[in-house]
């Protein structure tokens, strides 16, 4: 009895061991079937497994699986499933919930890509690189915060990647809210690799090349690896996707926009503000231009047009967008160690990224004479506005129309490794990064053009200033020596930093009856700053020009300190308990704050193939420097014009075009901001079915107190309704402030509005009785709470070896069940979880039969709301049938990637990769009124991809 307990006993061991040592053989190698064959010899004899440092703990350990799910990333498994580089990679796991700026819209920072891990913002992911942290993006996200660029690790250094989808900060501090991204760079790298890859697009452009050299070199005490690459991929331009090439789209496909663009999608037009109609260009003058032809405006949505008429309407604006960025990048990297003869290690790791980018969104190169004020025409005795959109054959190309950026990021660090005694470690780590950007813009300096076509004022008439027009030039295309001189090219630059020194101890403290109580302890010190450098004649008194998206100014320093402990006490041979305690200072000349974050884990395994865990975290995030010591931004968006709505009785949807326009908008830093502090927990269960098939499911709840965001402008003027008029849009909507209170007070005071009864160009207009909207103040603020929840699946499954080859599948899924957010403690909590994506899945499934391999993947984006989700579906000029049809939901997009490979020789491989294979492209959203028709951070407009990879190695 008791000699059949020891065997299955030992059984039980050796299955444990054998399944770790194939899941720690994963993060090193392709396929973990490989790892598992490799287990424990005939003999029954188990062989020692040696420990590792998993994201998310200091403290070394044998089994991957923790008290919260680490999701673990191999470079093999991200080439396999078909991704080009890291971002695209994260960006398809399905921890990875939240949405970011595409690259059709991404502004002031097109040559970078956050994450939004759990949907709590970009700012809210830790990124680390072995371990250590690397210098913010220097341009803040959308002109507001800082974040951690993606998109600048080559593919070519990483061996995996480490995610951790749960608040960290009691191990790595501040920004670790929503989880942690951890890049493993190669180390102990033996022989050479070069790869040569090349692909493009089947739709057209695209095109893409990848070289990079990895090798390395051991010797008796010590080991160096070093790697270069160069890779690029041509800018996508929407005229080269012939679904998205025109503005004008037939009523089947674009309803909204059968009759009128929308308003800043610009020709030429002259419009006569006191007739408000279109002037009807000159017989032949549209024909003078390419792509700009005479359209009639006849209004949309049941809504007359705010100027009726016609004009000389591009019908190809967004031709020039880029629907994906392009750029060359060049990248190198290497790291040393050094065994001493008393044990001790010496390293030093060196990274460096310079990339030139390129891309182009619908923020320049259209121009109002007289920046969009009315003025007297002597030749014709009327007031006019006009307008005009610098077209492609006037610039001689679209250079000129392209923003490029030049970005170089260096990582260098340094440390000595020991031991104290026999039970601990430490290490001692130095390091400092940096990131400097370089931005160039097409600007159009207004006092030219005003001088080209209006020439000087000649005085005054009713208030308006007085030019004679020269309309043969208005509506005349101008020479490319025109152009040249019409423009300019800007430029603005932005640079961060970080030093960090960190000290950590890790080992076992003691031994009790179920194991070892393990221990790590940290001390750490930094330092971190930023500063933009914005273009000195995009503001103030000397402005020339617009810089496209604003002008942002700022820049600051802070140091910071950190001491944290760590313990993981094994309670029995089933139950291990884990905690954490860490403290952090923040300085800086104007403020001090300090924060006290820990954690608690639970495993146990009730059954040897049967891990039950929990976890629970305190998490903070020190305010984001931009938030801090942003000292001045311009810009300018369209908003609706709530107050006027609701004092003119206009209806909840202020559907006229006269309440939704474009004005100025202004923002500075909050140095009063409160640190962020928040709460996650998680519970679940890994299921080690058989030997060939594993379940884990987990539940999952962040919340975060004191979040800040920017006073949103849709909110400010919302609430501005509020204060002037004493109620709300709705009858069923909740007051959220008091009229008359302090609050109304510095609401109101943030809206600047032109005299009562006049536009913005200070002309008599009874559409504004309170005075048009001129210009809105923003800032951060603390808000009340945060709330997201939800639950993570995974399977994985291994056919055993048939004669058909070896066979093995990967799923995953995550459901948002919760997205809240409550704006202040008085306000009502929004629930946003159905005005996003809810749901994501990947699967894949992996062949090999000897020198051959394939994978299939897949990735389901779920239902996403349409843009008039909820609403009357838009009716058609001419449309009998006025029943309201609800708009729905989007369908939801299923990507596939298929990859193949063969092994020519020992040392040769060829690989053929085919990216989105059913080329899921041309989708649209039928009631979304502008580009790019559809939500373009859902859906793909690259289409079909084709690349092609040989592979060599030597010794």
């Amino acid at each position: 009895m008791n000699q059949q307990h020891t065997h299955s006993s030992r059984r039980q061991r050796v299955r444990r061991d054998a399944l770790t040592a194939a899941m720690l053989a994963a993060l090193y190698l392709p396929f973990a079937a490989q790892a598992q064959d490799a287990a424990p010899a005939a003999s029954g004899e188990v062989k020692a497994i040696d420990k590792i440092t998993v994201t998310g703990s200091r403290i070394k350990r044998a089994e991957i699986e923790g008290p919260a799910p680490v999701t673990v990333i191999t470079t093999e498994q991200i080439k396999r499933e078909g991704f080009a580089n890291v971002y695209e990679a994260l960006s398809s796991l399905t921890e990875v919930t939240g949405s970011v700026q595409a690259d059709v819209n991404k502004g002031p920072t097109p040559n970078a890509s956050p994450l939004n891990l759990r949907n709590l913002g970009p700012g809210r992911t830790l990124l680390l690189i072995d371990g250590r942290r690397v210098a913010d993006y220097p341009l803040p996200y959308e002109g507001r915060g800082n974040f951690a660029n993606f998109n600048n690790i080559p593919m070519s250094a990483v061996e995996r990647i480490e995610v951790l989808a749960s608040g960290g900060s009691a191990i790595y501090g501040s920004d670790a809210m929503a989880g942690v991204i951890n890049i493993i760079m190669k180390k102990n790298f033996n022989g050479d690799e070069v790869r040569i890859k090349g692909g493009t697009t089947t739709r057209g452009g695209g095109d893409s090349y990848d070289l990079s050299w990895t090798g390395g070199r051991t010797g008796e005490k010590w080991s160096a690896t070093y790697g270069v690459q160069l890779s690029g991929r041509e800018t996508i331009f929407a005229g080269q996707r012939g679904f998205l090439a025109s503005d004008l789209e037939p009523a089947a496909t674009v309803k909204p926009l059968v009759n009128d663009p929308w308003p800043w999608v610009w020709g030429v037009e002259l419009i006569d503000t006191a007739a408000k109609r279109r002037v009807t260009p000159p017989a032949g003058a549209c024909d003078r231009f390419q792509d700009l032809p005479l359209h009639n405006f006849l209004g949309n949505d049941g809504n007359a047009p705010e100027f009726p008429g016609y004009s000389c309407s591009q019908s190809r604006g967004n031709s020039l967008w880029s629907l994906r960025n392009g750029s060359d990048n060049r990248s190198g990297f290497g790291n040393f160690t050094y065994d001493f003869d008393n044990g001790m290690q010496a390293w030093v790791s060196a990274s460096l990224w310079d990339s030139d980018g390129e891309s182009r969104q619908d923020e320049a190169l259209r121009f109002e004479l007289n920046r969009g004020g009315a003025f007297y025409d002597q030749n014709t005795g009327r007031s006019y506005q006009a307008r005009r959109a610098f077209t492609v054959p006037e610039a001689g190309s679209r250079d000129p129309f392209l923003f490029n950026t030049s970005e170089r990021s260096w990582d260098l660090a340094a440390g000595l490794r020991g031991r104290f005694g026999e039970r601990f470690n430490w290490d001692a780590t130095v390091g400092r990064t940096e990131y400097k950007v370089d931005f160039s813009f097409p600007g159009m300096l207004q006092g030219a053009v005003d001088n080209y076509f209006l020439g000087p004022q000649l005085g005054t008439n009713n208030g308006l200033p007085v030019y004679a027009l020269d309309q043969g030039k208005f509506w005349s295309p101008m020479s490319p020596d025109t152009f040249r001189q019409l423009t300019t090219r800007g430029k603005s630059s932005a640079e961060s930093w970080m030093n960090q020194a960190q000290f950590a101890v890790t080992g076992d403290l003691f031994e009790l009856p179920a194991g070892a109580v393990g221990f790590a302890g940290v001390i750490e010190a930094g330092s971190q700053g930023y500063r933009l450098n914005p273009d000195p004649l995009t503001f103030g008194a000397n402005k020339l020009y617009d810089q496209p998206g604003g002008t942002n100014q700022g820049g600051g320093e802070r140091k910071r300190y950190a001491v944290g402990v760590e313990f993981k006490l094994p309670v029995f041979k089933t139950l291990d308990l884990t905690t954490a305690g860490r403290f952090d200072r923040y300085d800086d000349d104007a403020r001090e704050e300090s924060n006290f974050t820990w954690n608690a884990g639970i495993e146990w395994r009730p059954i040897e193939s049967l891990l039950l865990r929990g976890a629970y975290n305190t998490t903070f995030r020190a305010p984001d420097m931009h938030y801090l010591f942003a000292t001045s931004g311009t810009g300018t968006q369209e908003d609706t014009d709530v107050s006027t709505c609701v004092n003119r009785g206009l209806g909840p949807d202020c559907g006229s075009q006269a309440l939704y326009y474009r004005h100025n908008i202004a923002r500075t830093g909050n140095l009063k901001l409160d640190s962020e502090t928040g709460k996650s927990w998680s519970a679940g269960l890994v299921w080690d079915a058989s030997d060939n098939l594993s379940f884990s499911a987990d539940y999952w709840r962040m919340t975060i107190d004191n979040q800040v965001r920017d006073f949103d402008i849709a909110d400010i003027l919302d609430l501005e309704s509020q204060c002037r008029n004493g109620r709300t849009r709705r009858a069923s909507d909740r007051m959220q402030v008091t009229p008359g209170s302090s609050t109304c007070a510095d609401i109101i005071g943030r809206v600047t509005r032109s005299a009562p009864g006049t536009n913005s160009f200070g002309v008599a207009d009874p559409n504004y009785p309170l005075g048009q909207v001129v210009s809105v103040f923003s800032g951060p603020i603390n808000i009340a709470y945060r709330e997201v929840a939800g639950v993570d699946l995974t399977a994985r499954y291994k056919i055993p070896a048939t004669r058909f080859g070896d066979f093995s599948f990967q799923f995953n899924y995550t459901n948002q069940l919760k997205n809240n957010e409550q704006r202040d403690p008085g306000s009502p909590m929004q629930e946003n979880r159905d005005k996003e994506v809810r749901t994501f899945a990947r699967a894949s499934a992996n062949w090999s039969r000897g020198p051959w391999n394939a994978t299939l993947f897949a990735n389901r984006i779920g239902h996403v709301n349409g843009d008039s989700y909820n609403e009357c579906a838009p009716i058609l000029p001419g449309q009998t049938d006025t029943t309201c049809h609800r708009v729905g939901k989007l369908k939801a997009p299923v990507y596939f990637n298929l990859s193949a490979g063969y092994q020519l020789t020992e040392q040769a491989r060829v690989n053929l990769y085919i990216d989105n294979l059913f080329d899921e492209a041309d989708y649209k959203d039928p009631y979304k009124k502008f580009f790019a028709y559809a939500n373009e951070r859902v859906f793909s407009r690259v289409g079909r991809e084709i690349s092609a990879e040989f592979v060599y190695k030597f010794d």
